[in-house]
């Protein structure tokens, strides 16, 4: 687990949600979220975007969120989410949710969207056909009273903020990982070594994710998924 505040406010991710993957033959889904503040936050801040990585058939799920405040960082909340189908006999929703607490700190993500997809993808066991969302919206709701610190240098204290959640599947990460790897764990390296080859760095506190994957391999590269390298980096490799 890692904190819930990083170089305060900036939110972080400490997932507590779990829930049981089946045995069958893991097929991921990759969605790419992005959060925006409301403008009625208090000293409140967040990752500017993430990587969901969640099994089609549901059960726990990864997030990697990302941020490029002070630098190109990521952050880990391993086998942290819940994803599942909400339904009746009108409408069936693919939703995701999870919940962070770390000290005063709380938050709760939430987000859904409408199965209204049929999507192909190749798998070890051959073709197969998906329903999926191809789209997320939700929430994310957090507060801190922060009694625990005492007012900041410049006389803020405790925070509250919320932000949209929007969030798009990438077929091309989904197919991918679908294709190569069976884990969890495994699907979830493969995202962090993009991220890293593309410049970004483990956050302070982000938990290590046990590397099953190197990519050597261009063509599992998308490199329209990351901004180019950082300058400094480019100089370095240059």
């Amino acid at each position: 687990m890692f904190p819930i505040v990083r170089h305060r406010p900036l939110l972080l991710t400490a997932m507590l949600w779990l829930a049981a993957l089946g045995g069958a033959r893991a097929q991921w889904l990759v969605y790419e979220l992005t959060f925006t503040p409301e403008e009625e936050s208090v000293n409140f801040s967040c990752y500017k975007s993430a990587y969901l990585i969640v099994p089609a058939q549901g059960g726990r799920a990864t997030m990697i969120m990302t941020t490029e405040d002070g630098g190109h960082f990521y952050a880990l909340a391993d086998s942290s989410a819940k994803y599942f189908v909400a339904a009746n006999t009108n409408t069936r929703k693919a939703v995701f949710s999870a919940a962070a607490i770390s000290g005063n700190s709380q938050a709760l993500y939430t987000a859904s969207g409408s199965l209204n997809r049929s999507l192909l993808l190749e798998s070890p066991n051959g073709m197969t056909t998906l329903r999926v969302a191809e789209a997320l919206d939700g929430r994310l709701l957090a507060a801190d009273d922060e009694s625990d610190k005492g007012p900041s240098a410049d006389g803020s204290f405790g925070m509250v903020g919320s932000a949209f959640i929007t969030g798009l599947l990438r077929e091309d990460l989904t197919a991918q990982a679908t294709l190569n790897f069976n884990t969890l764990n495994g699907a979830t390296s493969y995202i962090v070594e993009l991220l890293e080859k593309y410049g970004y760095a483990p956050d302070e506190g982000s938990v290590p994710v046990q590397p099953e994957v190197s990519v050597e391999d261009e063509s599992m590269i998308d490199a329209s998924l990351f901004p180019p390298l950082p300058a400094e980096a480019k100089s370095e490799n240059n």
